[in-house]
């Protein structure tokens, strides 16, 4: 059996319910809903598209922004030694 990442499930999910929702606003009826669906699905798209391009397979887009945020902070913290002990 295929193993199959959390991430590329919910980018394909997403872009289904894109589709879905730019066919739904031709429906009259419906109101506001296809453009929150679209809103909403596009940029779950992108962002679970993005994760699993980035090599991102579980798609917990929380740890990714927390490992993100940690590297920015190792990183400052080496730049702001470095510069205290050139003085």
């Amino acid at each position: 059996m295929k193993s199959s990442s959390r991430s590329k499930k919910i980018a394909i999910a997403s872009s289904l319910f894109f589709v879905l929702g730019l066919i739904s606003l031709n429906f009259e009826g419906l109101g506001l809903l296809p453009i929150f669906i679209v809103v909403v699905s596009f940029f779950m798209a992108v962002v679970h598209g993005v994760l699993h391009f980035s090599g991102r397979k579980n798609g917990d887009v929380f740890e990714t922004y927390q490992e993100a945020a940690k590297t920015k902070a190792s990183a400052l913290e080496v730049g702001l030694n470095s510069k205290v002990e050139k003085r």
